[in-house]
């Protein structure tokens, strides 16, 4: 009896181990339709990105104008709302960024960990961008991911002290 039930926790307390290492999480996971009306915007926070988080994004405009998809940093989202008031301009990160269209595939990498927004614009702003001629009718998808380690998962010497700890208590129990 003792043998089978020392047998299964060491079992229990392994495989606990190995799952709870190559765990992911997935931040952000939207998959909706969405209507924005003419000289407004539609945002997506982010938070707590870490850096080498993946997003992707499939955008595709079932009715109206080209639009604008702007990612930036969380810091930067009150110049872009000050921009659309005021017509000055932004700062947003340019290669995660797509300008003027009504259809779009696209992921980016994330290079610093903070907070984010991904900004759906239906305005005249940034310069270059799409022209609002209407509200518009999109199809949504983005998802921001961790991606799994390429290489085998490491444990931590906790869980590995863990793992002692509860072979010696259960050898030494009477």
């Amino acid at each position: 009896m003792f043998k089978r039930y020392y047998v299964f926790v060491t079992m229990m307390t392994l495989i606990l181990m190995v799952v709870s290492a190559g765990t992911t999480y997935a931040n952000i996971n939207i998959d909706q339709t969405r209507t924005i009306d003419l000289n407004k915007f539609y945002e997506i926070p982010m938070t707590e990105v870490k850096a080498g988080d993946v997003l992707s994004l499939d955008i595709q405009v079932t009715s109206g104008g080209p639009i604008d998809v702007l990612l930036m940093k969380s810091s930067d989202y009150p110049g872009y709302l000050n921009a659309i008031a005021k017509r000055g301009t932004f700062n947003y990160i340019e290669e995660a960024s797509i300008k003027g269209i009504t259809s779009q595939k696209n992921s980016y990498r994330f290079k610093e960990n903070g907070d984010y927004y991904l900004v759906i614009d239906n305005t005249d702003v940034p310069d270059g961008g799409g022209s609002p001629l209407d509200q518009v009718d999109i199809n949504l998808k983005v998802s921001v991911v961790t991606p799994a380690p390429t290489e085998p998962p490491k444990i931590s010497g906790f869980e590995v002290i863990l793992a002692v700890f509860v072979i010696f208590a259960l050898a030494y129990r009477k």
